[in-house]
């Protein structure tokens, strides 16, 4: 029966198999300091997109998202030909963020991966492809389905160490700003993930409760078992006296 009550649970959480996404778009902000900075009178600069990505305050978004994202188990690559282009100090500083894909680890973990050419803030040229740019915790997001979109809004980011030896300015484990992500599934498929992210703790509340309460089922038929026999035991009555 124990083992019924697990089954059960894990059932009520596991995502559908065979739930895939092969489209999406993202919401980010990058970094408003830096965003901030550039656009300042210090570096007198500004920002533009390139190909499918755009920008409308305070976010560089696209909805070109596209490629695989399996959702049992979470993995998988959505990314988009486009850039990000910030440009200041009358052209000396010149960085372009290109391509980004947004590669789904598991169900904890996102990484960030860009090209990035041009010229640092600190004016060092630099071209690198495929850089490992920012990581992201999934589990500090807020997941959910409307409309067969599966949705993971606040995804916090981290600056890897190849991220800052290649963008410059910042430190490894700097905070960028979080972005949002959101993938074309299903109805069906896209409440299962949510409901396999909410309730994993719950699944184990329910198989320890399903044990306390078959404990105590078996503990009450011990005991009628018991008192029944006690009963069987008792000596019959003597029969009334006759007058």
């Amino acid at each position: 029966m124990i083992a019924a009550f697990a089954l059960a649970a894990a059932l009520a959480v596991a995502p559908a198999a065979g739930c895939t996404a092969e489209t999406g778009a993202f919401s980010w902000g990058f970094k408003e300091s830096f965003r901030a900075y550039i656009s300042g009178s210090i570096a007198n600069g500004e920002w533009s997109t390139e190909g499918g990505i755009d920008y409308a305050t305070p976010a560089f978004f696209s909805e070109r998202l596209a490629g695989e994202v399996a959702l049992d188990p979470l993995a998988g690559t959505l990314a988009v030909e486009g850039a990000l282009r910030f440009t200041g100090h009358d052209g000396i500083l010149d960085t372009t963020i290109a391509n980004p894909r947004l590669v789904v680890e598991s169900a904890d973990r996102l990484v960030v991966v860009v090209d990035i050419r041009g010229t640092t803030q600190d004016f060092v040229p630099i071209d690198s492809a495929a850089v490992p740019f920012l990581t992201g915790d999934l589990t500090l997001a807020t997941w959910s389905a409307e409309g067969g979109t599966l949705r993971l809004d606040g995804v916090p980011l981290t600056l890897t160490p190849e991220g800052a030896e290649a963008f410059g300015t910042y430190p490894a484990g700097e905070a960028f700003d979080p972005i949002t992500l959101e993938v074309q599934t299903t109805d069906a498929c896209a409440e299962a993930a949510v409901a396999a992210r909410a309730g994993a703790p719950v699944a184990q509340g329910a198989i320890i409760a399903g044990a306390v309460l078959l404990g105590v089922a078996i503990s009450i038929a011990v005991h009628l078992v018991l008192r029944a026999r006690r009963r069987s035991r008792l000596p019959e009555p003597p029969p009334p006296a006759v007058p």
